[in-house]
């Protein structure tokens, strides 16, 4: 005699959610990033209004001091980007790519984690501050997965061709993605292409691990030039914290080159 458990289909009801039993995801926001108005070409936003998830796992609900360092560098140093490709990994806010576009990037690939949302949010702000680039194709959105293959991403260029300048804006703190990341970047540069990384020590205690991410990329595997550009001096993202302030306060700089051959 077989012993099989049928259920009437009410019975199935025991085993749902409660409509309130989680909460519901929080809606986008948007924020404003002001540019320095004394390097800010004339016909373009001196604000920057962005859209941003309303919550993530992967922090892509925040506007990072470092985005915010890295735009302004930008637009101090707007041959960086002047007829260049760029490509930014993570870029959550995208304020560094926005500001790519706007000083004259030749193509401007912005990636996030492949998520309908995070993607949304990125077209939502290109759209607002860069869309004729959008339009054009000179601003591309792609969903991108460290250290997976790079075929669309590098889709977005002309056949051959690879970016210039690589943007990493505060990705550091992921410790356990640094190889997948130094993989992405390695497949995706130019040979006398530059990358820019700026980042803060979130979790001063672990600061030795956000640095290992330059460590790696000097072992042999990668072999690439590290170079600390400067510090910029920020109010901490999360002012009551604990931890070094003055750490959780400054936002580092370096660049990675190829090693000559």
């Amino acid at each position: 005699m077989e012993n099989d458990l049928v259920f009437e289909e009410h019975e199935f009801s025991l085993f749902e959610e409660p409509a309130d039993f989680r909460p519901p995801t929080p809606p986008p926001t948007s924020q404003e990033f002001v540019r320095e108005s004394e390097f800010v070409e004339a016909g373009t936003p001196v604000v920057l209004e962005v859209q941003l998830v309303g919550k993530h796992s992967l922090w892509g609900h925040w506007l990072w001091n470092a985005g915010r360092s890295m735009a302004h560098y930008i637009d101090r140093n707007k041959s960086v980007v002047k007829g260049k490709n760029v490509l930014e990994l993570g870029a959550a806010a995208a304020v560094p790519s926005l500001t790519a576009a706007l000083n004259g990037a030749k193509r401007v690939v912005i990636t996030d984690y492949p998520d309908l949302d995070l993607l949304k949010a990125l077209r939502v702000s290109a759209e607002k501050n860069v869309g004729t680039q959008l339009q054009s194709g000179a601003v591309k959105i792609v969903g991108y997965l460290w250290g997976e293959d790079a075929t669309d991403v590098l889709g977005a260029l002309d056949e051959g061709e690879r970016f210039d300048l690589i943007i990493l804006a505060d990705l550091v703190f992921n410790h356990n993605q640094h190889r997948q990341l130094l993989t992405s970047v390695q497949r995706m540069l130019a040979p006398n292409g530059i990358v820019l990384c700026s980042f803060s020590h979130h979790v001063p205690k672990r600061a030795p691990q956000d640095l290992a991410f330059f460590e790696l990329a000097q072992t042999p595997r990668f072999d690439f030039e590290v170079e600390h550009l400067f510090n910029e001096k920020w109010k901490p993202m999360f002012p009551n914290d604990t931890g070094d302030l003055e750490k959780r306060s400054t936002v580092y700089f370096y660049s990675l080159k190829f090693r000559p051959q």
